[in-house]
């Protein structure tokens, strides 16, 4: 009977010796009864048709938290008022729907490290699963996208009707679920058969996952070739005019005399002198260099996530660049010229997000970006900037090494100094010319090592590691400034 009315929007309002029938609305404004506090509702009383107001005081979390939770799992006949001011919660509606959010309240009004994970507790057709690993709020979401599973096991097995001509297909019923953040629990409302279906899916999400520690070694390496074959003529130390090639009084190669510095293993490569004239010497350096190879290492981060979560670590500065200039002053000795700048970010940024198999196979989602300053600005000019990226997947098994990289850039210069005419001369001229090539190319290469941790052990053994590493490099840092400073005390 109750139900029915509540169906068709009528209540019951008991009084003495009389039973009214009036709208939802108008049974609660009339309620008569007023309980405080969080004890349930007798069951004789849950039965009886009686609209029933009670002030619930809450102790350990904010009352308009609790707010959107109990009115969005209670039916519309029940009201759920919030009074900041005392901390209060006021409901008002049949005993029923009360008892179930007096449930809900219990279960909430908590100190968050009362809150023991996987727990379980119902009311009624009020479900509540406390998270041992997983966000509520992202498991909710999840359930909520998903078809009631007790309605899709009875529809297994034999095919769904199609509806009479002109009618639409039945509705499947969607999980209704809510996830509170501070006790990091799902709330869901479900019989107790869909209970048991939807909590075995809540397991299967709610799973402890891996760990995986990245070891990422970025380098940059430079190859640079050079070949520098000729001749420099000289007379008395001076290079003939505008035709200098650098190997002059300032480089230290050729003193004041026009004589070869005896320091002449300082040239890179193989050097000779040569063509020695009595008093008036003419010197002619011959000199073919061979450039090497720079290996620097630009960062070596080590990100920790989780298995599926997207890590990030950005190392680098903020590098001011002037954008506009404008003069704010009136003219003459009053002028002030205004600089308006922006940050540009510089530096290596480094986002991850691995996908561990039940075979510890890792698949590596990974973006590299480093930034760095190529040219410094002359006066009043602003810098600029380099910007290198790698986006790639990458399959790679556990503990595995692995390097990305490939050419950057590729940079070609050629340079002819001449004597004019003179090297010009078909074979004769290159006793009278000097030639210079250089090609430089850059790689950057990123070596990328992971480390599942699928266990306390295993996240243990790889501190204990860490640890030892960072101990042998102290010791060896120490041992190099010990070197230096006794060599430098036997130069003293």
């Amino acid at each position: 009977m109750k139900s029915v009315l509540e169906s068709l929007g009528f209540g019951v309002v008991e009084e003495p010796d009389l039973i009214s029938i009036v709208k939802i609305k108008d049974a609660l404004a009339r309620s008569p009864i007023v309980r405080v506090g969080k004890e349930l509702i007798p069951e004789e009383e849950v039965g009886d048709y009686r609209t029933i107001t009670q002030v619930i005081p809450i102790e350990n979390v904010k009352p308009e938290e609790l707010e959107p939770i109990l009115k969005r799992l209670t039916s519309p006949n029940t009201d759920v008022i919030v009074y900041r001011n005392t901390n209060t919660i006021v409901l008002s509606g049949s005993a029923a729907d009360i008892n179930k959010l007096l449930v809900l309240v219990s279960e909430f009004d908590v100190k968050i490290e009362e809150a023991t994970p996987g727990s379980i507790s119902s009311a009624g057709d009020i479900h509540i699963y406390t998270l041992e690993y997983s966000e509520a709020e992202k498991i909710a979401a999840t359930l909520v996208k998903l078809d009631n599973p007790v309605i899709q096991s009875e529809d297994l097995g034999s095919e769904r009707k199609p509806p009479p001509p002109g009618q639409p297909m039945p509705k499947v019923d969607k999980i209704k679920a809510v996830g509170h953040k501070e006790s990091n629990s799902v709330i869901v409302t479900a019989t107790n058969a869909e209970w048991a279906e939807i909590r075995k899916i809540i397991k299967v999400l709610d799973s402890a996952r891996k760990q995986v520690l990245l070891e990422v070694l970025i380098v940059e390496l430079t190859s640079s070739d050079l070949n520098d074959f000729g001749i420099d003529w000289r007379y008395k130390g001076e290079a003939f005019g505008q035709f200098n090639s650098g190997l002059s009084k300032e480089a230290n190669i050729i003193n004041s005399n026009g004589q070869v510095n005896p320091n002449i293993n300082t040239l890179s490569g193989f050097s000779l002198g040569f063509l020695k004239a009595g008093s008036e010497q003419i010197i002619g350096i011959l000199s073919a260099n061979q450039g090497n190879e720079n290996f620097n290492v630009l960062s070596a981060p080590q990100v920790l996530t989780v298995d599926n979560q997207e890590a990030e670590i950005s190392v680098g500065q903020d590098v001011p660049v002037r954008t506009q200039s404008r003069n704010a002053g009136t003219g003459g000795t009053n002028a002030v010229t205004v600089d308006n700048y922006e940050y540009r970010p510089t530096g290596i940024k480094l986002k991850f997000t691995p996908h561990v198999n039940k075979n510890n196979k890792i698949t590596l989602e990974l973006f590299q970006e480093i930034k760095n300053i190529a040219e410094i600005a002359l006066a009043g000019g602003n810098p600029t900037f380099n910007r290198r990226e790698i986006k790639t997947s990458i399959s790679i098994e556990n503990t595995q090494s692995i390097v990305i990289g490939g050419l950057i850039s590729n940079d070609k210069q050629k340079r002819i100094i001449k004597i004019p005419f003179l090297g010009d001369i078909p074979y004769l001229g290159h006793l009278f010319k000097r030639t210079t090539e250089k090609i430089k190319k850059t790689n950057l290469m990123v070596f990328i090592t992971p480390h599942i941790l699928d266990s306390r052990e295993t996240a243990d053994k790889m501190t204990v590691k860490k640890k030892m590493q960072q101990e042998r490099y102290e010791l060896e840092r120490e041992r190099i400034l010990n070197k230096e400073r006794e060599i430098r005390e036997r130069g003293d």
